[in-house]
């Protein structure tokens, strides 16, 4: 089984226009209303290619209610911790067909106190026994200290668990001091948490020899339409994806970390693992929603990604 760690969950409404520009009166007929945030995405496309997976989750208010129904109508299993910090946020996505992307606005959330943070997590250890592998998918609840999430990764690993890590910011920062086993991450985050300029293959490929030197055993780094590095003990590893148009690329991210635990869940190599990854993301992008995309999609595209090796470690 996939934990499925989400420490920031969301009410995530996603409305489609045509045409859309600032000052205006617009209606759309297109809305698509979902339980979101990182993780809840991840978990998604994981339910679609077949990947058993159990989403760890603090809720709030009727908002955490309609999320954890939401998940269920689609068939994500979820450990919910009900907190009182207040209502589970809102996120707003609006994705202009003309303009070739989605625009993402994120409410913050609720203020948890130490209390709120400390059932969640004792949630999240109460189900780690019964998993394979375990990722930690985006930001922490305000109020929450990035020392804290680095705390719950040291139990997790003291108990023997992989955990692979897609955060950024402070956070990032505290997981890679208490040495995750992975850590997935686009190269914006890779840039700030190691004080370095990740725009390109080569920064990514300096990057992932960064963030090796710190204990990582695997590392990768996305990097949008140039695709994703990784690294373990096998290699350094680039997946290039196909020239796409991109309809919304909100959660290509998350589908790509689903396809890359997913392939090591199944015993792939790592290459094939990212080739698996890369096809999710790239396909995720060809739809509209977080973690969403068609299965035969990503068939198609998984044979059209170009592996190739950068490099080895001994």
């Amino acid at each position: 089984m996939l934990l499925i760690i989400t420490p920031n969950p969301a009410l995530d409404r996603t409305m489609v226009f045509q045409g859309l520009r600032l000052g205006g009166v617009f209606r759309t007929d297109e809305v698509i209303v979902a339980a979101g945030g990182k993780g809840l995405n991840v978990a998604r496309a994981a339910h679609t290619l077949g990947q058993p997976a159990l989403v760890c989750a603090p809720l709030g208010g009727l908002t955490g209610d309609a999320v954890a129904h939401l998940a269920a109508a689609e068939g994500v299993m979820g450990r919910w911790t009900r907190h009182r910090a207040g209502e589970t946020r809102t996120c707003v996505l609006v994705v202009d067909r003309e303009a070739g992307d989605a625009t993402a606005l994120n409410e913050s959330g609720p203020i948890f106190a130490p209390a709120d943070w400390q059932a969640f997590a004792g949630d999240v250890l109460a189900a780690a026994p019964g998993a394979a592998l375990a990722v930690v998918s985006g930001s922490l609840p305000r109020g929450v200290e990035p020392g804290a999430l680095g705390a719950l990764l040291s139990d997790l690993t003291a108990r023997g668990l992989r955990v692979v890590v897609d955060t950024s910011g402070p956070a990032l920062e505290a997981a890679l001091a208490a040495r995750p086993w992975g850590v997935k991450v686009n190269g914006h985050e890779a840039g700030a948490a190691l004080g370095c300029q990740v725009n390109d293959v080569q920064g990514a490929l300096a990057a992932l020899a960064a963030l090796r030197a710190r204990g990582v055993s695997l590392a990768a780094i996305s990097l949008g339409a140039l695709g994703c590095v990784a690294a373990d003990t096998s290699g350094v590893w680039w997946a290039r994806p196909p020239q796409v148009r991109i309809v919304s690329s909100v959660g290509s991210g998350d589908s790509l970390l689903a396809g890359l635990a997913t392939g090591m869940l199944r015993g792939l190599t790592l290459p094939e693992a990212l080739r698996l990854g890369v096809a999710c993301g790239t396909a995720d992008a060809l739809t509209i929603g977080g973690g969403r995309f068609d299965l035969h999609e990503v068939e198609r595209l998984r044979v059209t990604v170009q592996v190739e090796a950068r490099g080895a470690y001994h």
